[in-house]
C-alpha cells in the first residue's frame, strides 16, 4: 500500500486470491512430487522463482493497479504452491523415523522465524539501502538461491530425487 500507492481492498483481493491457488495447488504438487521426484520440483520451481521475481516486482511497480496486482500475486502463489507442495514430505524424508518429528520442528520453525520473521525489517533495510521498490524481490532471490544451493546438497549427499 505505501510503496504502489494501492488501497487497502487491493491488497485483500490478491491475498485471498493467492490463498485460494495456495488452497487448490499445494496437494497437486505435493502429489506431483511423489511422480516426479520431490528435490525436482522443488528445484525447478525455485529456479523459476529466482528468474522470475524480479520481473513480477518490476511489473507491479511499473504498473501498479488492481488487476496487475491480483495477477502478479497468483503468479507468486501458483510458484510457491508448487514449492511448498513438495516441501512437507521431502522435510520428512531427512530424519530417521526416532528424530522426525523432533527435526522438523525445529527445522521448519528455524527457517520461518528467520527467513518469515525478519523479511518486513530485510524489505525496509533494502528498500532503504537501495532506494527501489523492487528491492523485496533481491531477499526473495537469496532466498530461492539458498534454496537450490540445499537441494543439491540434498541430491547429492542422500541421493534423493
Amino acid at each position: 500500500m505505501k510503496q504502489l500507492g494501492l488501497p487497502a481492498s487491493t491488497s485483500f483481493a490478491a491475498t485471498l486470491a493467492t490463498g485460494i491457488v495456495l488452497t487448490v495447488v499445494t496437494p497437486l504438487a505435493g502429489h506431483l512430487s511423489d511422480k516426479i521426484g520431490r528435490v525436482t520440483l522443488m528445484g525447478v520451481f525455485a529456479a523459476l522463482i529466482l528468474l522470475l521475481i524480479y520481473p513480477i516486482f518490476a511489473t507491479l511497480v511499473a504498473f501498479p493497479g488492481f488487476g496487475v496486482m491480483v495477477g502478479m500475486m497468483l503468479l507468486i502463489g501458483l510458484l510457491k504452491a508448487c514449492y511448498f507442495g513438495a516441501l512437507p514430505a521431502l522435510m520428512s524424508e531427512l530424519f530417521p523415523t526416532e528424530t522426525r518429528a523432533t527435526g522438523m520442528s525445529i527445522g521448519y520453525n528455524i527457517g520461518v522465524s528467520v527467513f518469515g520473521g525478519f523479511t518486513p525489517f530485510i524489505s525496509t533495510w533494502l528498500i532503504g539501502l537501495t532506494g527501489t521498490s523492487l528491492a523485496p524481490s533481491f531477499y526473495l532471490m537469496f532466498a530461492a538461491a539458498a534454496s537450490l544451493l540445499s537441494l543439491v546438497v540434498i541430491r547429492r549427499r542422500l541421493g534423493l530425487r
